[in-house]
């Protein structure tokens, strides 16, 4: 998978220094994925959730959320899509409560 906003990512990293090893493992394991679905999704993060056309994965014991949209891998013409994920938001618990937050980017 493509992760299109990285940029949020490192942001967040700093913002929230505690959450970085995390939000690097996160990284890694979603940009060498190829999810074709949800399922595959939550084949690999158990606890990710499917909200309205976003997909929310709990970070650092469900701390923060990182809501990105994802367009799925998919067949054309005899080839596999890459896929790409849009980082949306990366919020603290309370943040994510308030659902205008969920696509404004990083939080601060």
């Amino acid at each position: 998978m493509h992760v299109v906003t990285r940029k949020h990512l490192v942001e967040a990293e700093e913002q929230y220094p505690e959450a970085a090893r995390e939000i690097r493992a996160w990284y890694r394991i979603a940009s060498s994925a190829l999810w074709r679905n949800f399922v595959e999704v939550r084949q690999v993060f158990k606890d990710a959730d499917d909200m309205d056309g976003y997909v929310i994965f709990n970070i650092r014991q469900n701390r923060y959320r990182l809501v990105p949209i994802i367009h799925y891998a998919r067949e054309k013409e005899d080839r596999i899509t890459q896929g790409h994920i849009y980082i949306r938001a990366f919020l603290t618990h309370r943040q994510y409560d308030n659902r205008a937050n969920w696509d404004k980017g990083v939080k601060r």
